[in-house]
């Protein structure tokens, strides 16, 4: 055991809390303080509290993880509220910690630096999206994510850390129950388009499980991928 690990408070028991609590005990570089269900009212002091609860427990708890530390959420589709997303970002930078969105499945914004005009298409199918199978949804991704929050986090993580919400177009697909969940999109700016497809099939571990596992694991390894 490191002799100053890093305290870590989890929030969210559901599939993905459950995934992560058991990954990151075997990793001896965190001790975990507490893992929180999203109905939680105060936070323990922690060096790094993660999000695995979604949209409303990054709404009611992001101020004050951002307070004594670092936050990762998987709930990023919250930040279509400017309000929300502002006061998030002031205290960041009183207290100098660091949201931290999940996930990067999307290729090509993190490729653009910031300014250039760019936008990004998303086509998303998952199961019972809708009363049946069919688009349920083609327009803006502010209003999108109004509509499926718990479906758009990483789409709205993309468009906030890329092209912006305003440049990002949604196309949502309700598919037959049992079927594969897949994000089709589209990354565009001069001179270059990205195209990016992903496909999840079950059974397995939750992919956001492993995404955030992957980067708790690879925080201290000494080459990494950029940009």
């Amino acid at each position: 055991m490191p002799t100053n690990p890093i305290t870590v408070t989890l929030i969210g028991r559901g599939r993905i809390g459950s995934d992560v609590v058991q990954g990151i005990r075997s990793l001896p570089q965190y001790r975990v303080m507490a893992v929180l269900g999203r109905d939680a009212t105060d936070l323990p002091p922690s060096q790094l509290t993660i999000d695995l609860a979604g949209p409303a427990a990054l709404r009611a708890h992001g101020l004050a993880a951002l307070s004594q530390g670092d936050l990762w959420s998987v709930g990023a589709a919250a930040l279509i509220d400017d309000d929300l997303r502002r006061a998030l970002e002031t205290r960041a930078a009183e207290t100098g910690h660091a949201l931290r969105l999940f996930t990067g499945w999307i290729s090509g914004p993190m490729l653009c630096p910031p300014g250039v005009n760019a936008r990004l298409f998303i086509r998303q199918s998952a199961p019972d999206l809708g009363d049946r199978p069919g688009v349920v949804f083609d327009g803006p991704l502010a209003e999108a994510a109004l509509c499926f929050p718990d479906h758009l986090n990483t789409a709205t993580a993309t468009a906030i850390c890329g092209p912006g919400i305003g440049a990002t177009r949604v196309t949502l697909t309700s598919s037959a129950p049992g079927s594969a969940h897949r994000i089709f999109a589209r990354f565009v700016m001069p001179g270059q388009t990205v195209r990016t497809e992903i496909r999840f099939d079950r059974p397995g571990p939750h992919p956001v499980a492993t995404a955030v596992l992957a980067a708790l694991s690879r925080s201290a390894v000494p080459i990494t991928l950029g940009p």
